[in-house]
């Protein structure tokens, strides 16, 4: 192992869970840590330097392998705790096993950069564990004391704040609420004119946690007050109502570093929405028109000031409409890295001849047929790999939902020819599902998740053979979601999601999940 190692935690569940404001009740928690946990796989493509995975119970090995194969890089060393919460850096501190398979993977190694998803208190004490064992630790976040700035930024009420005192910094126009019945009086102060009014609360993921209340065809907002009641994220006060701004299907985005330069890092991208929620994005040069572009470059760079100036560090991003009269509209910021970073990460590796990435996170598959990551998915991509193109399954952690789905990402030379190949790739996956035995379907079959390894005295993990897995080894189908890894695209209902899987984290394999390693390989073979 060389003397600096990337360790990847993608620690998306605990992040979104840690809201103290929120009082999800034990099933709405449950469902958040599994939809969550679909998405931390896109974080193999983060970095393509020497790194450590900590990962989710769960992984499919077959895919691993097989996209790193596709890659044209090593499988890197995978450790995944005992998932006994779900929050991944909170099981792997309560994982002496894990941890002892951590040490034995990051083995020389004397600098540690974490990447993670975005702060949490966890992270600062994963950061203090590997500290003591002689390591240097390099955080892409910034430091404990300034962990409030998170927490103030994440939350959708600070644009307000941010509006009155950051250039080109545009909120639509809105009312704060702190009861039932001030909501009701901004409410039928904003429709009672014909008009429409969305009601944010203060945290949410992919759209939700806001509703659009507008009148019915009886003259009340009955359907909007059910929504109300039927969401979680509305659990608490305050919540801001602001006038509904018609805009096109398109949205931009500006992805920005926030680091100790005057000149931020930023990437640019649009994301195709329907409604309220994240569809699919592009990103690259040349995605938004110049003049669109500019602005966000304004609007990311005084943002950038203004979270340097509180200490904030790392990625953030914020999220735009752009009104049908062309004012650029800031809906949120999301303060930690976005769906869109393994994008952003590929698009850099290939940046001379494709400097376009498209994805969209979850491309409904067959509900009817084995979805099997060797018959029907691997093919596919195999073929586009011949070809030369760069396409790649990102989320595959769904195939053995109910509700099966599968991720793609594509780098291209243009995000119309992204489009094309991500939609070319789902059509082929689908009719190869569609040309199995018909009947219902089964067991997915999505390759063997990480084994149990022997530890023996020496602390060093050694692999046994992988074992295949059933559905109940599947985290379930991930959730359509720039927010990567934690946006929602299933209904709430009673305060739990109609698509809650019927398993636990705890139960998705018959194995035990002690400290599981896979050992830096060779080149990845793609027979």
């Amino acid at each position: 192992m060389p003397d600096t190692v990337d360790l990847v935690v993608p620690n998306v569940v605990e992040f979104n869970l840690k809201r103290e404001l929120l009082d999800f009740d034990p099933g709405v928690e449950h469902d958040l840590v599994q939809h969550g946990t679909g998405f931390t796989d896109q974080c193999v493509f983060w970095s393509a330097d020497d790194r450590v995975l900590v990962l989710p119970a769960g992984c499919s090995q077959e895919w691993l392998t097989h996209v790193h194969a596709g890659l044209g890089s090593p499988v890197p060393p995978v450790v995944s705790p005992l998932p006994r919460t779900g929050r991944l850096v909170h099981d792997l501190l309560a994982d002496d096993r894990a941890l002892a398979a951590l040490s034995a993977a990051l083995g020389g190694a004397r600098e540690v950069r974490l990447l993670s998803f975005g702060a949490s208190p966890d992270l600062y004490s994963l950061a203090s564990v590997l500290r003591s064992q002689g390591r240097e630790v390099r955080l892409d976040v910034a430091g404990p004391e300034h962990y409030w700035s998170y927490e103030y930024l994440e939350s959708k009420l600070c644009c307000v704040d941010l509006a009155s005192h950051v250039p080109g910094f545009r909120v639509p126009r809105g009312i704060s609420v702190t009861s039932w019945e001030q909501l009701k009086g901004a409410v039928a102060a904003i429709v009672g004119d014909g008009g429409r009014a969305v009601v944010k609360s203060m945290y949410g993921v992919g759209g939700y946690g806001s509703a659009v209340a507008q009148a019915d065809a009886d003259g009340t907002v009955r359907r909007f007050w059910q929504t109300l009641r039927r969401e979680p994220f509305f659990g608490t006060f305050p919540l801001t109502v602001q006038d509904y701004i018609a805009h096109g299907t398109d949205c931009p985005a500006v992805d920005v570093l926030v680091d100790d330069v005057e000149v931020p890092r930023m990437e640019y991208s649009m994301l195709g929405v329907d409604g309220l929620r994240y569809r699919s994005l592009a990103l690259g040069p040349g995605v938004l028109d110049p003049g669109l572009e500019e602005r966000l470059a304004a609007l990311g760079t005084a943002v950038h000031a203004f979270a340097r100036s509180l200490g904030y560090r790392g990625w953030m991003t914020i999220d735009c409409l752009r009104g049908l009269d062309d004012t650029l509209y800031v809906t949120e910021i999301n303060a930690r890295r976005s769906g869109a970073m393994h994008a952003v990460a590929l698009a850099e590796r290939w940046a001379d001849e494709l400097p376009i990435a498209y994805v969209n996170d979850a491309f409904p598959l067959r509900s009817t047929g084995t979805v099997s990551y060797a018959a029907h998915i691997r093919p596919v991509f195999d073929e586009l790999w011949a070809r030369g193109v760069r396409a790649y399954p990102s989320t595959v952690r769904a195939l053995a939902g109910h509700r099966p789905s599968l991720g793609i990402v594509v780098c291209a030379r243009s995000a119309a020819d992204g489009e094309r190949i991500a939609l070319e790739a789902h059509r082929a996956v689908n009719a190869a599902v569609a040309a199995t035995a018909p009947g219902p379907r089964k067991t997915a079959v999505v390759g063997g998740t990480f084994p149990t390894p022997h530890t023996p005295a020496s602390g060093r993990a050694t692999p046994l053979a992988p074992t295949p897995f059933s559905a109940h080894a599947c985290a379930p189908q991930p959730f359509s979601a720039r927010n990567s890894a934690c946006v929602i695209a299933v209904a709430f209902s009673k305060r739990r999601l109609r698509s809650s899987p019927s398993h636990s984290t705890a139960s998705t394999s018959s194995t035990p999940y002690s400290a599981r390693i896979l050992p830096m390989a060779c080149r990845a073979s793609s027979e």
